[in-house]
């Protein structure tokens, strides 16, 4: 394999950053539903999420998650008030996840990196 064909490492930041966003995520669905397992379980599954999205270098995926956590939170907090805020910031880190993954497949910015490895 020559080094034309090697896939870019991830910047040092996307990792911690893709742990972080994902395990903070996981501990508000946790806490909202107030079961200190659900929100452990949460912390080590986003974190490994996040680990495995972070060596794949998925920034764009990133910044969806974290709008729609800060998103849904804000819209939980003027809806509902402080106790529907961890479960709406949850749900709108998914909601961002989504579209973030639907922003990558339609802008077809992996396709074109793979396009550009071709022989």
């Amino acid at each position: 394999m020559s080094s034309r064909d090697a896939i870019n490492p991830p910047a040092a930041w996307q990792v911690p950053v893709g742990v972080a966003i994902f395990t903070v995520t996981g501990v508000l669905v946790g806490l909202y539903l107030h079961h200190w397992a659900t929100a452990v379980g949460g912390a080590v599954f986003g974190a490994l999420i996040g680990l495995g999205l972070g060596k794949l270098g998925a920034h764009r995926f990133f910044i969806s998650v974290a709008a729609g956590t800060v998103i849904g939170a804000l819209v939980g907090w003027e809806a509902g008030g402080p106790s529907v805020v961890p479960l709406m910031a949850g749900t709108g880190g998914a909601v961002g996840g989504f579209v973030g993954i639907t922003i990558e497949m339609l802008t077809g910015h992996r396709r074109n990196d793979w396009e550009k490895r071709a022989p």
